[in-house]
């Protein structure tokens, strides 16, 4: 039988096996989205592929870029773009060539020309027209070239898939993806569904799937309605093919209807932990910087600014399903291993084990091979550096005293609205929490993420009282008046979040108006606070997500993930999963089985395989959740279960995202 996953590589391979082909000799231009998707295909090393394959230079490709400078030696310019827009490329192309004179123009474009025959949701004009853009480049590059016969080409590749392991894969040019609260899908959001749409298509149609789609949530049914008309047109293309079809389950779920998991602190996955410690990988949305100068060194001088960060993508798979699925004292071990196998050469002896091996433990061991070791017999094991490297950094982070007082306060706001209910007094104690931050070590963004925890899992399970409400608000506005005076005396010029870029960027000009401004953002937090609890509303088996399993047990959190998960894979599950709206990729198909039987009862586990795919991201935890909840009920593996989403999770992403987009 055919292998979803094997064959989504060969999907994957083959796009980036088409570009690899022409960058022969020629200057590289790629966004940031199709640049970390190479990141991930390549496992770190997305520069050095295009160079090994003859790119005479590579150059980030972004409207912004004003000064793109003259590449000499090259007469031949790739451009590989996610964007959707098509002024995008009328702008940006015309810039390059500007700089540049070339004869040849490729463009790997994600963006489907308008004259093909796609189904979409917006005027024709807003499309891309690859014809006029293809006579447009024409001219530009005729104005320094007029004497050469000129070579244009614009080829459309999908750039969809980030895989981050087997059963994992981000889809980063849609990483900016977050259903809206209100659920009104605006006019600009529909291009970019359409898109989506399209790629998924794409995935599929190569694959020859035999889709059944189904969908949880107003964006997702949307979502879902474009592949439905995306897959019906292309039925006619492929209805004699013989290649044996793929069953496939997709299961779109719109992430606002639980934001309750991605704002935990919950750290059962330690790869959570891993993600909270590091920096982002700069312009990249799902991996890490990991230092590696405790162990390479530092490096001085004019290299500095060279100096390459390690990343998860350079990790081997089984190393990213350990930090998913182990804890810490399991990697903790596991590093401690990995450092005496590196120790244990003819130059150096093996390092003494510790009686307790810790994050500091590691450290101690680092920078004895450091200095004992040869930097050529230490390259050898660069993988195994990083991974060690982020094992010890995660476990010894400043930050993990923070993330444990949230821990705590999650699980008292668990015990709170378990006991007390209507009368639970948690927003009093927020409140105080929040007025004497400084004093615990806690800052105002990570207790946003509180509060949207606790406003998603009291849900419409749990009203709270305007009193404490109006008191909530009144501590939110001094704390960011607090944050705002602190910011003005003190302008950080290093990377900050979009919070703190949001309070740098209000104009006001006194105190007065300073504190109304707080005022009025902290009113805002609080009415989105009370749309994040009405998103399960319209739910009927996914409403809540607090349950007790028996009636001794104490209650506790379950997410809309796991809950769908388990209701599919398990065996006794017979109940129609009403929340679950199914379409059919076969129209013909549809209508027979609603003559025969009244209406569609196919089941979403009645395919080999089930693609769960997150509109706005998912977390560490919740693939942690995937693959336990999986080996409980699904011993035997069948279905298979990928988990997808816009991005990699964290609860700062869901803070900015729904306060401060």
């Amino acid at each position: 039988m055919t292998n979803l996953i094997l064959e989504m590589k060969k999907f994957n391979s083959e796009c980036w096996a088409n570009i690899f082909t022409e960058v022969h000799g020629a200057v590289v231009y790629i966004d940031q989205y199709a640049t970390e998707c190479l990141h991930w295909y390549t496992a770190g090393k997305g520069y050095t592929a295009l160079r090994n394959v003859g790119a005479i230079a590579v150059h980030e490709l972004g409207m912004y870029h004003f000064l793109y400078s003259e590449v000499k030696n090259s007469k031949k310019a790739v451009i590989v773009s996610t964007a959707g827009d098509p002024a995008f490329y009328q702008r940006t192309i015309k810039m390059i060539l500007a700089k540049n004179t070339f004869d040849s123009c490729t463009i790997y474009c994600s963006v489907p020309c308008c004259t093909t025959d796609y189904p979409g949701v917006h005027l024709t004009e807003e499309k891309l027209n690859y014809i006029k853009l293809k006579r447009d480049i024409k001219i530009w590059m005729a104005s320094r070239n007029p004497s050469q016969d000129l070579s244009v080409n614009i080829i459309h590749i999908p750039l969809l898939i980030a895989p981050l392991n087997d059963y994992l894969f981000v889809t980063p040019a849609f990483g900016d993806f977050m259903p809206p609260l209100d659920t009104n899908v605006t006019e600009d959001m529909l291009p970019e569904i359409s898109l989506l749409a399209n790629s998924f298509y794409k995935l599929f149609d190569s694959i020859n799937a035999k889709l059944d789609t189904y969908s949880v949530g107003k964006f997702s049914s949307l979502l879902a309605e474009n592949l439905e008309n995306h897959m019906a047109n292309g039925i006619r293309q492929n209805r004699l093919s013989e290649v044996e079809e793929l069953g496939v389950s997709l299961i779109l779920i719109d992430r606002t209807l639980d934001l309750c998991t991605p704002s935990s602190n919950n750290v059962e996955s330690f790869l959570t932990k891993i993600l909270r410690a590091f920096p982002r990988l700069p312009q990249h949305n799902n991996d890490i910087a990991i230092k590696t100068s405790p162990v390479f060194g530092t490096i001085r001088g004019i290299l500095r600014a060279h100096e390459v960060p390690g990343c998860l993508a350079n990790l081997e798979k089984t190393t990213i399903d350990l930090f998913i699925l182990e804890n810490e004292k399991k990697l903790l071990a596991v590093a401690n291993q990995s450092l005496n196998n590196m120790a244990s050469t003819k130059d150096s002896p093996k390092l003494r084990n510790p009686m307790r091996i810790s994050g500091h433990s590691l450290e101690k061991a680092l920078g004895k091979i450091q200095v004992t070791n040869k930097i050529d017999s230490v390259m050898v094991h660069t993988e195994k550096v990083q991974s060690i490297l982020a094992i010890v950094e995660a476990s010894t982070s400043q930050k993990t005293s923070q993330f444990e007082l949230l821990t705590s306060l999650e699980k008292l706001v668990l015990q709170n609205l378990s006991v007390s209910r209507e009368s639970s007094s948690i927003l009093t104690q927020l409140s105080n929490i929040i007025r004497t931050r400084i004093h615990r070590g806690l800052d105002i963004e990570n207790l946003f993420a509180l509060l949207i925890h606790v406003y998603a899992l009291a849900g419409t399970q749990i009203q709270f009282s305007s009193q404490q409400e109006q008191q909530l608000e009144e501590s939110i506005a001094d704390a960011i008046f607090e944050d705002y005076e602190v910011l003005k005396r003190s302008p950080s010029t290093n990377t900050i979040s979009t919070y703190r870029r949001t309070l740098q960027l209000l104009e006001v000009n006194d105190v007065v108006a300073a504190r109304e401004t707080s005022y009025k953002i902290a009113a805002s937090i609080i009415h989105t606070l009370r749309s994040v609890a009405n998103q399960r509303s319209t739910l009927q088996d996914y409403k809540f997500l607090m349950i007790k399993a028996y009636s001794q047990e104490t209650n506790r959190p379950i997410s809309i993930l796991e809950q769908i998960t388990r209701d599919i894979i398990s065996p006794g599950t017979v109940r129609e999963l009403r929340d679950l709206r199914q379409r059919s990729s076969s129209l013909i198909s549809a209508g027979f089985n609603l003559l025969l039987r009244g209406k569609v009862k196919r089941h979403a586990r009645d395919n080999p395989y089930i693609l769960i795919y997150i509109i706005g991201g998912f977390t560490a935890e919740e693939a942690k959740l995937v693959q336990d909840t999986t080996a409980i009920h699904n011993k035997n593996k069948t279905p298979c279960i990928i988990l997808a989403g816009s991005r990699l999770l964290n609860p700062l992403d869901v803070v900015e995202k729904i306060f401060f987009k």
